[in-house]
């Protein structure tokens, strides 16, 4: 069973980036969760492509913003 845990470094809305992967494409955080293993997962949907979402573990984003606000 899946639980959504809050989490203090990422939240639901942060664009960020995925470390793993080549391109810097900006994604939307739209959900958190633990998945079966135990580990905290980001729901990541595309931003310039809407029907592209993804899951990542929290470790492998990369906040999109220099600061990590806006």
């Amino acid at each position: 069973m899946l639980k959504k845990v809050p989490d203090k470094q990422f939240a639901a809305g942060d664009l960020v980036t995925v470390k793993s992967s080549r391109n810097e494409e900006p994604f939307c955080i739209i959900g958190l969760k633990i998945n079966e293993h135990n580990q905290q997962v980001a729901v990541l949907k595309a931003l310039f492509n809407d029907t592209f979402i993804i899951e990542k573990p929290i470790s492998d984003l990369k906040s999109f913003l220099i600061k990590g606000k806006l």
